[in-house]
């Protein structure tokens, strides 16, 4: 029979067996929010909620009241910030390498085109050629994934991304468990609505240029294949510009060429469930 196709963000939850955190299908940050809070993306000590494979923040428990992200909406009842100092944050610029690529499911093949001569791997001899996963992401120059998978999740990080995580983990549950119900109550209405639980982030990977893909195969023919290809630099921009080519049926997201800053959070690591704590 002929099953309905998941939800596109829904496939994309396959990431997370990468152990990287909990991937968003939306890592651009929301437009409606305060430009402090845009420009900077989702951050430690943000509390909010899972909706449709995206992060909502509520509000952020480790900056002041006056920083907009906390005066623009509203905080709970009683609300105290948790102290944080610079090196109470661990920092790696790096993490993931320009070109990364970071997949739910094995290629059975990859092939590169840089500037017109092109290479093809197959997966099963070649496989020590691609245990790095990255492509060099040069002007003219395409990548090719086909996979065997019914459901797949893939991301390409063409600049790469890097890396933050709280340290003092610890002493931050014990306040996350202090202030949970005050928590909980402010954020009843957007719970109760969408049926999420609270989440609080301890960290997050950031990107300034990625590309998405999700597929699941409907009906028996497993598998498929795509093309992401590296345009032209963009106008007025130092970037070059990327897309998704020959995708078939699967579901695709690029960032915009103007995103410049180190803003989309491809990957949220937190405190989750269902609060207040039993």
């Amino acid at each position: 029979g002929h099953n309905m196709p998941k939800p596109a963000n829904e496939v994309y939850r396959l990431l997370a067996s990468q152990k990287h955190g909990a991937p968003q299908f939306t890592p651009e940050p929301n437009e409606n929010l305060p430009n402090e809070y845009r420009a900077v993306g989702v951050s430690i000590g943000d509390v909010g909620i899972w909706r449709d494979g995206s992060f909502v923040v509520l509000f952020n428990t480790c900056r002041p009241m006056v920083h907009s992200i906390n005066s623009a909406a509203d905080v709970p009842e009683g609300f105290t910030p948790f102290p944080l100092r610079t090196r109470d944050i661990s920092r790696h610029r790096s993490y993931h390498s320009p070109g990364s690529i970071i997949s739910s499911a094995k290629f059975s093949q990859i092939s590169l085109s840089i500037g017109g001569s092109s290479a093809g791997f197959n997966f099963e001899k070649k496989a020590h050629l691609f245990c790095r996963r990255f492509f060099p992401v040069t002007v003219g120059g395409s990548i090719t994934f086909s996979l065997r998978s019914k459901a797949a999740a893939i991301l390409v990080l063409p600049d790469g991304a890097s890396r933050e995580n709280l340290i003092p983990v610890e002493a931050f549950r014990t306040y996350v468990r202090q202030y949970s119900r005050q928590w909980y109550a402010f954020a009843q209405d957007c719970v109760a609505r969408t049926g999420g639980s609270l989440f609080v982030v301890t960290g997050c990977d950031k990107a300034t240029s990625w590309g998405l893909a999700t597929s699941s195969a409907t009906s028996a023919a497993v598998g498929f294949s795509l093309k992401f290809a590296v345009l032209g630099v963009a106008e007025g921009t130092l970037a070059p510009q990327f897309e998704w080519q020959d995708f078939g049926s699967a579901t695709v997201r690029t960032s915009s060429s103007n995103a410049c800053a180190e803003n989309q959070c491809i990957f949220i690591r937190g405190i989750g469930g269902d609060f207040p704590p039993s």
